[in-house]
């Protein structure tokens, strides 16, 4: 019988991250949705809404909001990577310095991601019942 990771690329959605020069593994999948939602204390659907306005223009500005937006994805993907931590953790260990090329390498997966209509139907329920 065929292994999947012989037919598919199974590690698409991983990738790593460096922080004070430990190496942590990062991933986005259907979980991270809730811990976004944790870190960013709102919806995921409101998260994604900011994230998209953030980007819009293609220059990030760091200010306390986009700040908050970056690290409740980072958060998300170093919690779905298999890491345990806090969102305040994660905020007091990224030096200022290094937040651009992690969050780049974030971004990147992020963007990666192509979720069907009908996951993101089942998400919008998720949410609702949650709220």
């Amino acid at each position: 019988m065929a292994e999947l990771k012989d037919l598919v690329n199974v590690n698409i959605n991983r990738d790593q991250i460096e922080v004070q020069g430990v190496w942590l593994p990062v991933m986005f999948t259907m979980e991270s949705f809730a811990y976004v939602t944790e870190a960013y204390g709102k919806p995921y659907k409101v998260f994604e809404k900011d994230m998209n306005l953030m980007l819009k223009d293609g220059k990030v500005r760091l200010q306390k909001k986009e700040l908050h937006l970056m690290n409740a994805l980072i958060y998300a993907m170093i919690r779905t990577g298999g890491t345990k931590c806090t969102p305040e953790e994660i905020s007091g260990s990224i030096p200022i310095n290094d937040l651009q090329g992690i969050f780049q390498t974030a971004l990147n997966i992020f963007n990666g991601q192509h979720f069907q209509q009908n996951d993101m139907e089942r998400l919008k329920g998720i949410e609702t019942k949650k709220s």
